[in-house]
């Protein structure tokens, strides 16, 4: 990780050079809140880093681009940060991981949802062929 800091020591020093190295440790840490994320991350193959622990790797990418400032128009992340951004900012993206981080946890959870959906289903198809047999009644 000094490789890291000191490559953004030294786009931040030299205006000429493009802020990739920045702009991608800035990315990490828009990526990167909590201990699970760098978990996530690790398992996936995209991180691999000789720290500890996964604390330490959270706090390091959070504070590594602080009081940093650098222009982001030319990076080839730029896209994929836009497109992540967009996707996380997406109402029906946020309620669906609402949905399965409270109510999917685990197998019994799971089971009572979709039973309660089920009831809710034939409560409703109950409910309109009673209608229906009194407004039309077979005579």
């Amino acid at each position: 990780m000094p490789t890291l800091r000191n490559l953004i020591a030294f786009e931040q020093c030299f205006p000429d050079t493009n802020n990739e190295v920045t702009f991608f440790a800035d990315f990490m840490d828009a990526l990167i809140d909590t201990p699970r994320d760098v978990k996530v991350l690790q398992d996936a193959g995209i991180l691999k880093i000789g720290l500890s622990n996964p604390e330490e790797v959270t706090h390091l990418f959070n504070q590594l681009c602080s009081h940093v400032y650098y222009d982001n128009s030319g990076s080839y992340l730029l896209e994929v940060y836009n497109r992540v951004n967009c996707y996380c900012d997406s109402r029906w993206h946020r309620y669906r991981a609402v949905l399965a981080h409270d109510y999917f946890r685990n197998p019994w959870t799971i089971i009572s949802v979709v039973a309660a959906v089920i009831l809710l289903v034939l409560t409703f198809l109950q409910t309109f062929y009673g209608m229906f047999s009194y407004y039309n009644p077979r005579t």
